[in-house]
Parts: structure tokens; sequence; C-alpha cells
């Protein structure tokens, strides 16, 4: 066994006997020069003997595997006539620093160690070896070497040599035959686990009863501590039954890689799906624990005060030895110690941790894990500890109802700064403190009988989960009596006499239910009891000032006009349609409408409401809204849940979520257990998810006739839903908006007076003007000739007297200015000659710039309001942004006119919200947003709007056989939804950046479906994954869409899975093919990205991938066509494209870092597009 010893000096051997030096290397004294005289080790040189500062922060502590010697008390004086010479170290000695808590566990340690006394029959030898070990005295010191070393062999062998000697146990004359003696427990563990918020009397009994194993016994600790807080919602789910093992360690394997990229080295995997743990900061709690630090005493800083320094000169008198004192007259240097280190618990110096266990048979995430609240806080008291282990525990419980994961979750918990806050209040606990005593009679006294005190022994079987491995089995529980005397007495026995005294060798929540079955309860209860509490508060909550403000503005919007006969229509149909315009209400109210008809009720009527959104900013901005108006915070009775994100609680009942989510909640739960309403928000814009979405509820419907669902479109086609849900009834709500005037790109350049500049990346070449008298393919000819031949034909063109017909299905792009002028009749010479020279498919952000100056330097009769901008994506979000930033009227930090907000997906939840903030006066708020503004947020006091009518969707692309992000033209829906998100507070302006004659005869009357435009690899993955549908063939299971996709596609999609090894010939998932279902990419791309992951090469595999999710970044201007190759062919390597396109990325991302400019001059010198390279960046 090792002991852990202070290293000390031994007499002749290197220990500072003769003053040749410490250490092991025994010191010459003939003073060689060799480097073993003055020893190796030098740890105890200094000193013989053992005071009470052995333990003091500079000590040497060592792990020996020998018995320890006891030095000869006999010591030399140290008073001597001439003053010894501090021995100088070759290399300086390594400090371990301890705190004071873990030197007194050492301390307890050793004296546990040392004070073993040894069995009777063997007291005679051990004294004889006390007496070898502790006389060793100066006779020893006239041996030499050789002497040395058989004593110490012989020592070893002496030890060796008796076996008596070797046994560990102590087998007192008392101890029963049979029963082993008790073992030594660790005070290490036992501070481990005290850590954790359990009293140390309980873990030193736990450690016993399960062979000083500390995993075993925090687990015990756990399950007895939370199986008497939650009692049976700790046992294992009905849903977690139909899962096996295998499945569960798949998902803990993703989750854990997913929190690794999050967490970085804060996350631990100790042991592999068995324990987890994540370091947290905690700042807030750690400022709030902190206490003021004690100053030191003029005595300890006169001890601390290093030996060197002239103690007179300290206290400011005057030394009597002047300039000849050997001590220096000078102030010391201050010597802060750094003693952070000390704090650290292998988890970056983490003050807490949130430790995860998943014991055998554990079917985490379907089932909730262990859970441990950790802290090397001394500050934060034991019962704090435990209460907040419990409210973490409380909130997996929840989670596990919808098989998500919860680890995420739970670490935002802690950053919760008012619960935890809470929590501090409660600073007792039960397993904080000692255990009960436990009383046994042994005597047949009548009055007062003997008792004896017995230590708890711990329980055969846990009540929580599963028995931690490697415990004690074949244990008994234990019942201990108080015997009845034989003389009874009625008066003082009589309780005795009833019940018994119970030994708590099990769960609390165990013995209650044996002694009494009316304390048990089930879920259903919990649940009627929370919403009786819902019921309870929002009864007080109706009179509150707040509440009734809030009222009185939802009662203005359109939708509360039809309360009534919404819920009249629920009562009778189980699907509903409801259409309304943006801004009537019905995102926020008619969820609202239905939870509190219920609240109304019963208890056990209180609805459970799912709410889905097709954008995470939506899903959280409206949850956030709703709340709001309830008068209470997100995650009471309105939350959210978001993918890596959750926001809700057990007294959640009306929760917005993603589509994803949703679908994924699915997987497990297919029948929706506990929800009774369904609203599918957004059905108008027919993502794949959400067509995917109608088809699951449409079966599920059968199964459940009591879910009501509910479909909201914001558009008029309406009836298209109504009748793939069997003819269900249809509701309209009126808009309340303002009257919004509509300019197009030819109002918008006569307004603006804009004017193309000579040189402008929006011109049009030459290659692309049309006609026979257009300077096609004259390469000489520059831009001013270019535009004095359209200045000749507009005079010509203005000349003609008839009425030449354009045919309306020729766009402008391919118009000349004649044609233009005939078709545009009555627009002013320079609009049409503006409009002959520009690009017309590229996105005019110089005309976006001046529309800006426009509208807050303009003289124009419209009110002042924010301006909402459309763009397709974020490299032009990012480019647009950049060049207002270089104008004084734009720029957020010099300029008071204007501030600028970008809006889209990828920014986080708190700066997407700052768009709805409210500008001071006299500020012209400016959104630059992709199309999430467009449906699925509201900003109420937006004004202005600017279309550049184009988005960025999913799309086939054939080249690539696969799916890929392209620019297009939006629908006249989507240009009518963008225009109405003007004149929500005043009368507004919108201005689309296309003709009048594109918009009414080149856009779409409804955006293509995206299950009709995209490749159907993944949805396919999705169908199969989904238990309904795993054994039914794909093709029927499409052809029950609402609107199905072409055969051809779908047999080109399986063709493809098959090749790519996800799919098997009889429609059956391969391992690869459940992988790539998880992931929300291109089955292409995902199988890049997992392979990428195998092979430690993800983040260039990350960059191939956004790239072919896009496009490429090099550009090949048609004048530059060689140079451009030229170029290209520099960045080539191995003949592959992509690893091609992955230097040129690599080198951007390394320039950019110096500067943008430098990054845009890398760009134009390349032939790159700065726009996809910021695209790629983003995607990936």
């Amino acid at each position: 066994m090792d002991f852990p010893v202070r290293r000390k000096g031994k007499p002749n051997k290197g220990g500072g006997g003769k003053r040749q030096g410490g250490g092991r290397g025994g010191g010459s004294k003939r003073g060689r020069s060799r480097p073993q005289a003055g020893g190796g080790g030098g740890g105890g040189g200094g000193s013989r003997k053992c005071s009470s500062k052995a333990w003091d922060e500079g000590d040497d502590v060592c792990f020996s595997s020998r018995p320890m010697r006891t030095l000869n008390c006999q010591q030399p004086s140290r008073l001597s006539s001439r003053p010894r010479s501090n021995p100088v170290a070759s290399t300086p000695l390594q400090t371990l620093h301890m705190t004071t808590e873990n030197q007194e566990r050492v301390k307890a340690l050793l004296r546990d160690l040392q004070g073993q006394d040894l069995d009777a029959e063997i007291d005679d030898v051990g004294s004889e070896v006390e007496d070898q070990y502790d006389c060793l005295g100066s006779e020893d010191e006239d041996k030499g070497n050789s002497d040395e070393e058989e004593e110490e062999e012989e020592s070893f062998n002496y030890w060796s040599s008796h076996p008596e000697l070797q046994e560990a146990e102590n087998l007192s004359p008392g101890t029963p035959v049979g029963l082993l003696p008790e073992a030594v427990i660790s005070p290490f563990a036992v501070g481990k686990l005290s850590r954790y918020g359990f009293d140390k009397e309980r873990c030193m009994n736990t450690l016993r009863s399960h062979d000083s194993d500390v995993g075993v016994s925090l687990e015990y600790l756990l399950q007895q501590c939370l199986s008497e807080t939650f009692g049976i919602r700790t046992k294992t789910q009905r849903m977690a039954s139909d899962f096996t093992v295998e499945e569960c360690l798949e998902r803990r394997q993703e989750e854990a890689f997913v929190l690794q990229s999050i967490c970085g080295e804060k996350f631990v995997e100790r042991i592999p799906n068995k324990v987890w743990t994540v370091g947290l900061e905690m700042d807030y709690l750690t400022k709030r624990l902190q206490k003021p630090k004690k100053k030191d005493s003029d005595k300890d800083l006169f001890q601390q005060m290093p030996r060197n320094i002239c103690k007179y000169y300290m206290k400011g008198e005057n030394c009597r030895f002047g300039s000849k004192c050997r001590f220096k007259h000078e102030a010391p240097k201050q010597n802060f110690k750094d003693e952070s280190h000390l704090c650290a618990n292998g988890n970056n110096n983490c003050l807490y941790e949130l430790e995860v266990r998943f014991p055998k048979d554990n079917k985490y995430p379907y089932q909730a894990p262990l859970l441990a609240f950790y802290s090397v806080n001394e500050n934060l008291s034991m019962g704090c500890r435990l209460h907040i282990t419990e409210y973490l525990y409380e909130k997996a419980l929840n989670i596990a109802q919808t098989s998500d994961p919860a680890v995420y979750t739970l670490v935002s918990c802690l950053e919760d700064e008012d619960e935890i806050v809470k929590l501090l209040a409660n600073t007792h606990h039960k397993y904080s403190i000692p255990p009960p005593l436990l009383l046994t009679a042994t005597s047949d006294t009548r009055k007062n009988p003997v008792i004896t005190i017995n230590k708890p022994v711990a329980p055969d079987k846990p009540s929580l989960l599963s028995y931690p491995s490697g415990a004690r089995k074949g244990q008994k529980p234990i019942k201990m009596d108080i015997s009845k005397p034989n003389d009874t007495d009625e008066d003082s026995l009589d309780d005795l006499e009833s019940e018994s005294v119970l030994v708590e060798n099990e769960s609390y929540a165990n013995l209650k239910k044996k002694q009494a079955k009316k304390y048990s309860f089930n879920s259903n209860k919990a649940v009627a009891a929370e919403n009786a509490k819902i019921c309870k508060h929002y009864r007080a909550k109706k009179t509150t000032r707040n509440y009734q403000s809030m009222l009185e503005e939802r009662q203005k919007l359109p939708a509360w006009q039809k309360q009534d006969q919404i819920l009249e229509l629920l009562s009778k149909y189980q699907v509903l349609v409801v259409s309304g315009m943006t801004g009537c209400g019905k995102t926020t109210q008619i969820p609202q409408f239905i939870l509190d008809a219920s609240l109304k009720g019963p208890p056990s009527h209180v609805s459970n409401i799912i709410c889905t959104q097709p954008r995470r900013i939506s899903a959280i901005s409206v949850a956030e809204r709703v709340a709001q108006e309830r008068a209470e915070r997100v995650g009471i009775s309105v939350g959210y849940q978001i993918r890596l994100e959750s926001v809700k609680s057990a007294a959640t009942r009306l929760l917005y979520c993603t589509t994803g989510v949703l679908l994924r909640r699915l997987e497990g739960d297919t029948t929706l257990q506990n929800v009774t309403h369904v609203v599918v928000d957004e059905v108008h814009e027919r993502t794949e998810e959400s067509d995917f979405l109608l088809l699951v509820l449409k079966d599920v419907m059968v199964l459940r006739p009591d879910l009501k669902i509910i479909l909201m479109s914001a558009t008029l086609n309406a009836e298209l839903f109504s009748c793939y849900f069997q003819d269900c009834p249809v509701l309209h709500i009126p808009g309340r908006t303002f009257p919004v005037d509509q300019y197009f790109l030819e109002d918008a350049i006569a307004k603006t007076r804009y004017v193309l500049e000579d040189g402008s990346p929006y011109q049009r070449s030459s290659k692309q003007l049309p006609g026979p008298d257009s300077a096609r393919g004259k390469k000489g000819n520059s831009y001013n000739e270019l535009l004095d031949e359209l200045e000749q034909q507009i005079s010509s063109s203005l000349r003609i007297q008839d009425s030449k017909i354009v045919k309306d299905s020729v766009p402008d792009q391919q118009l000349n200015v004649k044609e233009l002028s005939v078709r545009y009749n009555g627009i002013s010479k320079s609009v049409i000659k503006t409009l002959s020279s520009m690009d017309l498919d590229k996105i005019n952000l110089d005309l976006i710039e001046a529309l800006l100056e426009w509208i807050v330097n303009g003289d124009h009769s419209y009110p002042p309001g924010a301006v909402l901008v459309f763009l397709p994506g974020l490299a032009e979000i990012k480019t647009l942004y950049d060049q207002l930033q270089s104008n004084a009227l734009f720029n957020n930090r010099r300029s008071k006119r204007c501030v600028i907000y970008p809006l889209h997906s990828s920014l986080s939840s708190d700066e997407q919200q700052s768009v709805f903030l409210k500008p001071p006066p006299g500020v012209t708020k400016i959104i630059i947003s992709t199309n999430i503004a467009e449906t699925s947020i509201t900003i109420d006091d937006v004004v202005y709007v600017i279309d550049s009518g184009k988005m960025r969707e999913k799309r086939y692309d054939p080249g690539k056989s696969m799916e890929s992000l392209e620019d297009t033209w939006v629908s006249r829906a989507n240009a009518m939804q963008r225009k109405g998100r003007a004149g929500r507070v005043a009368s507004g302006v919108c201005f689309h950046l296309f003709t009048s004659h594109h918009y009414q005869y080149q856009l779409l009357d409804q955006q293509l479906p995206e299950i009709q435009r995209i490749p159907l690899e993944q949805l396919c993955l999705r169908i199969k994954i989904l238990e309904m549908f795993s054994e039914c063939r794909l093709d029927l299971v499409f052809a029950r869409l609402i609107e199905p996709p072409r055969m051809e596609s779908l047999h080109a999609s399986k063709i493809r899975l098959q090749d790519l090894g996800a799919l098997t010939k009889e429609e059956k998932l391969t391992p690869l093919g459940y992988h790539l279902a998880s992931l929300p990419v291109d089955v292409r791309i995902g199988k890049l990205m997992l392979f990428g992951a195998i092979f430690r090469c993800l983040d260039p595999a990350l960059t191939i991938a956004a790239s072919l999710a896009f496009k490429s970044p090099f550009v090949c201007p048609w004048d530059k066509k060689e140079e451009a190759n030229k170029k290209k062919q520099e960045f080539a390597t191995a003949n592959s494209d992509h690893l091609a396109l992955l230097q040129a990325y690599q080198a951007w991302s390394s320039v950019i870092k110096e500067s943008s400019r430098a990054a845009y001059q890398y760009c134009r010198d390349n032939f790159l597009s700065v726009r996809v390279l910021q695209e790629i960046a983003s995607l990936k």
C-alpha cells in the first residue's frame, strides 16, 4: 500500500546529518564535485524534526511504498557560533500547493494509517519491529555505504519474510467468526461525495456498504434522495420500454458529439456511455457567495516577511548595524501567490460541475438520467447543492416525456440566475444532515430500556432506475424492533406496540408506499395537480392591471372578433383552416383562445397545444409576445422549443416549436400523447417539412379522434388545404393595415433620379444587349459609345408613330430601347435609358442606397417610420451593410439619423430580437432581412419596404445531381406579402426592384411547392425512419401528399440512395441511412461530412460541402476568360476542382483576418466572388 509521507532527511544518507546536503544522494564528506554530492532528491535535507508546520504549502509530498521509519528524537543543537549559510540548490524545487481542507484530509489519512493497531497475537513482533526502526541513532552514522545497503535490504526482507505482518485485518478477540472488519474509509472519498451536498456521515456509511466505491455510492445516494422527492416519476417511462438500449446509446453518442462541439473542453466523457461532466462558470453565483477577505494582521505580515530583510528596518527603527548589517534594508517585493489552481476540478478550473450518470439499463433520452451538481466552492451550502440537483432532475423528467436531449437544456437552466438564486434560500436538506439514529432495545426493563445505537445498513435494491453496478449483493433489508418488556405498560409503550422502528435501508418514498398507499400517486394525478395550479393562477391573474392592459390591446386585433366562431367550429370539427392577412393576430390569438377556454373549465380538461412555426426566430418571437400578453415570462404556461434550445416547464400548455421539432417528436411518440391541439402555422409556404407534417397528422387523426388540428395560412389558397382534409371548414380573418402605395423599378429610378455610372457592376455587358443595332460582340466599344448608340435608338423610337406591338411573354431583359419605349409608354427618356443599360437580373445595391437616401432626406408626404429591405441571403446583407456604413448618413457610429439592423437566421436570439426595439425620435430604423421577415415575424413600426424581388430557395441541380441553393424571382403572392409588411401603423410605401410588366406577366402566382423542386432523398429517409411508414412503399406514401411530386423524381431519388448505400433495394434503411436521416442536409453532403469526421478532416470537408450546397466562388468574366482560368490553375491540386476550391477558400480566410480591404483586393486579383465566399463561410 502506498503511504503519502513527507520526504525527510536521513542521517548519513543525504539527510542533512553532517551538512553535506539533503536527499537520497548521500552527501560525501570529501565534497565531491559529482552530482550525487548533496543528494539527488533534495526534498528533505533541511530539517530533521517533524513539526506542526510539516504540512505548509512549501512541503514536498511523495508516495512511498516502504514502511515509515520514525526518526530519533535526539537532535544536535541548532545554536552555533558561526551562522550557517543557506544551501544553494542546483535546480529550483517544485512546490506542491495544497488547500487547508486537503491538508487536514492528508493528516487524517496518515493518522488512520499509522494508528492501526496490530493484532494482540503479533504485539510482541510488532514491538520488536518498532524498536528496530525507532532507534536510528548515532551508531548508524559510522556505518559505510555497504552497511546501509545491507541494512535497507534486510529491513525490506524482514517485512516480506513475516507473513503475519502482511495481514491488514484487525482480528480482535471480540470479532465474531464470519464477519469482516470494517475497512478504512478514505477521507478523500468522503470529501468527494460531500461536495455533491451529502452529509459526511451518510457518505461514510454508504462507502462502507459499497466497498469504498465512490461511483456506486454516489449513484445510491442520488437514487435514494431523488426517489424520495419524486416518487414513481423516477420509474422507467412507458415510452422508454419501446426502445432498445442500443438505440438509446446511439442517440446518446450523437448528443455527446454535439455537446463536445458546443462546450468544447468543458464537456468531458469521464466513462464512455456512463458518466458525463460539464464544467460551469456561474460567475453570478460565485460573486453572490463571495465573502469579504479578512485583512492580515501585523503579526501575520511580519511572519510572511522574507528572512533576508532586516526586521528592524521593517519596523521603522534604526538598525544598529547600519550598512554592515548582513540583512537587506529595502522593502520586500510583493509576492502574489496564484492559488487559482487550488480550486481546479479537472475541468478548466471550473468551480461548478454538472455530472450526468447513466446507470445500467438506463434508456436516456427516453428516460431521465441521474444528475448531480458538484461544487468546490466552500461558500455554497450542502443543502443548496442538493436542491439544485433536484431542480435539474425535475427538468430532466419533463424533457424525458418528449424524448429530447436534455443536457444542454439543463446547462441553460443553470444560467438562469433568478431560478438558482431562489434555490439558495433553501440551505437545509434532509440528506445534507446526519441520518437519524437507529434504536434497538437490549434490556427487559420496563421504564428505562437500555438502547444501543447501530449504524444504518445499505439496502439491497435501490428504488430508482437500476441498481448501480459493483454494489454488494445478498444484503437483506433489516427491520429493527424495540422488544416489548414482560410487564407491559400501556401508557408508556402504547405507540411502540403498534409499530416498530424502521431502519432507513431504502428510499423514503418506498417506505411511505408500504405504510400507506394513499401517498402513492401517478403522472395523471401530477398533471391534474399542475393543471389546478395553472387554473388558479389564471383566475388570479385576470384581475391584474398588467393583464387587463394587454387584454385591451388584444381586443383591437381582427382575430378577437372571430373568437366565438373559432371555438364553436373546433367543438364540431376535428380540422379547421384559418386564412388571414398578415397582422390580423391569428398566430398569437387563436392558440390563446383555445387555452383560455379550457382554463375556465375543470383542471382535467386543460388543453395542451403545440403550434409549429417554419423558422426558429418566429417560434421565439411569437412565444415571447404571447407570454407578454399573458403577463408572465416565457417558460411558464407559454414556452418554445427549437433545435438545441428549449424554454418550457411542467406548467407549459402552449408550446411554439419549429416544424422539425414536432417531426422529431413523432418519431418516438406516434400518437402525440397528452397533446390536445396541433396548430400548423404558415402552411402556405409549402415547405417540404410542412407538407410532410400534414400527411403524418392525417394518419394521427385516425388514431386520435380527440386531437384537434388547426391550419393557418396568410394567403387565400385555403381551399386547397380544406379539400385535403375532407372539405373541413374555412374561416377567413380580414387584415388590419393602412393603404400602401406600390411602386416598381421604373418608379424608383424616376423618384431617386438614379443614373447608372460608367463602369458600374450593375450595367449590362455588350454581350447582353439585344437587337441587331446593338454593339453585341464589339469588345472595342467603350461604355460611353454604347450609351450614345442607346440614345440614338431612343430618339428614333420616340419618332415612331405606329404602336409597335411587343409580346407580353418577352421579358424586359431581352428588349431593345425601341421595344422598351413602346412597352413603357409615357416613361421619361432618362428612365428608359437607365432601364435599357441595367442588368435587371442583378440586385442593384446602389439603387437601394439611393432609395434609402430619398426616404430619409427626400421631400415626400409619407410619415416617418422604419425601413425593411428584403435581400436573398446573408452575403448580400453583409455587402449592403458595409456599403451603408461607408455612407456618413447611415453609419451606425457617426450618424444620429439612422440605425441599421441585419436580420437572418444565423444570428443569435438576442441579436434577432433587437429589430423589435423602437428607435429614439428622429432616428430611422433600417432592417436588412431575408424572407424571414416576410410572414414569420411582424415588425409593427415598418412604413417603407424595399423588395429586391429575389429569394434563395432549394432546387435540384442536375449538373451536381444534388440539392443546392439558388436565387430565384419571388411569386406574386410573395410580393404581396412583402408589400403587406408596410402600413402597420400608418400609410406605407413599397418599392419593388422589378418592373411592373415583370410583376404582371413574369412572376408566378404562387411559389412552387418545395417538394416539387428539390431532390427527394432526404424526405425518403425521414419517411423510412418513422415507425408508421417504415413498412410502407415510398411511392404509396408520396402519392398521399397534398401535391405529390413526379414519380420519375421519386424513382431517381431511390436509385441515388441505393448508390450511396443508404437504402437497400427492398427500401430498408442501412446504418448509413439512419445517420443521414438525422442530418438536415443533402444526403451526399451528409455522407461527405460523416466521412470528414471519421477521417478527422471535418473542416475542409465542411468547406467543400458548403460550396457544393451553394455555388463555386470562381468567377469568369466574359472578356477575361483566359486570365481567370490561369488564376484558377494556380490553385490546382491533384487535378481536383474541390481541392482547388479549398485552397482558394483557405487563402481568403487567412487574408480576411488582416482586413476586409485586403480580402476584397485578393478576390479581385484572383477572380473570386466575395459574396459566394461569405455565403460558404456562413453555411459552414
